[in-house]
């Protein structure tokens, strides 16, 4: 099976124009990255101040190389050409205002203090600090979901259902300017609107419309954020982003996974029209979150499996099984004729499922694909704290004063008899900062945001048999290093791109 799939023409042409490297979301890189192991020191990490930020995206004016660091209170523009890391402006989203360098370093001071004491309580009262400066539950879904179009405009979420359109007018110096935002519920029936309180994901289709997810539907925009239709799925809950290819969006509720068309008149899951539906294996979205889910149903993003000449294409999530979390296939596309369906599916449109041994509860980082080789992580705290959703306080403590989330499973799909295999597993790795891994596909090493102790690091296995290649500890053990809710990602010249709670990250990897 190919590695990457279909260029889409409407983002902008960079290694990052979009979350997750690509609309399929498979967090696949065609540029080679390290396999050795080395401490970085303070040179070699650049960094910028940022109340997190998730996944910095990137575009070229002419030879010079702009990231945007989308974080909670708005878009940071830095200058990266060559070895430069060095911010140009900051844009904050309407009626926000962002923190002050020396306000996100108090936290960290104060952080560091408790975490190097291990007091439990400390660390979790600073919940309430990060919440000062704008990251809470609700905010930290702001800029997750980014990206460049191919006229070099900048597009972020914000606010629970605003999109941000931007522009520097591809003018390298110039700073980052409005150009317009939408409510995502503005055109909406009243009794629909009133139930889409946040945006949870949106990508860019391959005719060139933004596709925005929402609990209970599914919006199409113009790249003007003039809405062009949507599409409901009632007494479902849409949690998740979605992955898109050259036919359809891939959306996954708490009950279904659905293929979506666009017709050019209406988005539709109809199969006359091209698309799909099919339940898969849940359990009830209050009891799941209970447990430590944070999503209701499958917590993944849909990823994409199979492109251009390959036999089989594949969609993947991570069901939400009672009895035990599994990875699940569906056919993208037409059933094969022959194919029966398989005990215990709910759906011949599920080509096979298998059980996670490294999670109980459904995972929430999406899968990584590369080839017919998919990882998934396990992110569920095993000592969460009691306040529902402490986002913050579960990733301070895990693996300091509670213990940490823990393993790494890859399958193998088996194009002959369409069935998925257990490949290896890895349990060393801390997934405290529920990173969603990528993978070079030119040095066929996966990446991952690591933790030993108080010191966070990056580590690399290799993709086909799970053994450590390198790892790269930061320059000390602060918690201003964390990469918690990102992905990484290389640059041209092979220098890392890394989000997380307080900064936004340049590694070079020279020795």
């Amino acid at each position: 099976m190919s590695a990457l799939p279909q260029t889409n023409p409407w983002l902008t042409e960079s290694v990052y124009p979009t979350s997750h490297h690509n609309p399929a979301q498979t967090d696949v890189s065609p540029i080679a990255g390290p396999a050795f192991s080395m401490q970085l020191s303070k040179d070699q990490v650049k960094t910028i101040p940022a109340v997190f930020n998730s996944n910095p995206t990137t575009k070229h004016i002419g030879k010079d190389r702009i990231i945007m660091i989308s974080g909670v209170n708005g878009v940071r523009k830095v200058l990266a050409t060559g070895d430069q890391f060095e911010q140009v402006s900051f844009l904050p989203y309407p009626g926000l205002e962002g923190a002050e360098p020396n306000e996100i370093m108090e936290v960290v001071d104060r952080m560091d203090k408790a975490r190097f004491a291990h007091d439990d309580k400390a660390i979790l009262a600073e919940s309430k600090n990060m919440a000062d400066l704008g990251f809470t539950f609700k905010t930290v879904a702001n800029g997750v979901y980014n990206l460049f179009d191919n006229e070099g405009y900048h597009y972020s979420m914000y606010s629970g259902v605003n999109i941000m359109k931007s522009t520097d007018n591809n003018d390298v110096n110039a700073p980052q300017q409005l150009v317009k935002t939408a409510n995502i519920t503005d055109g909406l029936p009243a009794d629909l609107a009133k139930n889409v309180t946040r945006a949870v994901g949106f990508g860019m289709t391959y005719d060139g419309h933004l596709a925005v997810a929402a609990p209970g539907m599914v919006g199409l925009y113009s790249r003007d954020l003039d809405l062009k239709g949507y599409i409901t799925f009632p007494g479902e809950i849409v949690d998740n982003s979605i992955a898109i290819d050259e036919s359809g969006i891939y959306v996954v509720t708490s009950e279904n996974m659905y293929k979506v068309v666009w017709t050019g008149d209406k988005l539709s899951y109809d199969e006359k029209d091209g698309g799909w539906k099919a339940p898969y294996d849940t359990m009830d979205g209050e009891k799941a979150v209970a447990m430590g889910a944070l999503s209701r149903g499958s917590g993944t993003t849909p990823t994409l499996m199979g492109f251009g000449g390959d036999e089989d294409k594949l969609v993947l999530i991570a069901d939400a099984d009672e009895n035990g979390t599994k990875l699940v296939a569906f056919w993208r596309d037409q059933i094969p004729s022959n194919f029966k369906q398989k005990e215990g599916t709910k759906s011949r449109r599920i080509a096979d499922q298998i059980r996670v041994d490294v999670s109980d509860l459904t995972i929430e980082p999406s899968p990584v694909v590369m080839g017919n080789r998919v990882v998934v992580i396990n992110c569920t705290f095993p000592e969460p704290s009691e306040t529902r959703g402490d986002i913050f306080g579960n990733a301070m403590t895990s693996g300091v004063t509670r213990h940490a989330p823990r393993g790494i499973q890859q399958f193998v799909w088996n194009t002959e008899e369409n069935k998925f295999e257990k490949s290896w597993t890895n349990m060393t790795i801390d997934n405290t900062d529920t990173m969603v891994p990528h993978v070079s596909a030119k040095s066929n090493v996966i990446y991952f945001a690591n933790k030993v102790g108080l010191n966070y690091e990056y580590t690399g296995l290799d993709w086909n048999t799970g053994e450590m290649v390198g790892r790269w500890k930061m320059p000390t053990e602060s918690a201003y290093y964390n990469n918690w809710g990102g992905i990484g990602y290389f640059l041209e010249d092979g220098d890392l791109i890394l989000g997380g709670f307080f900064s936004a990250k340049r590694i070079n990897f020279e020795k």
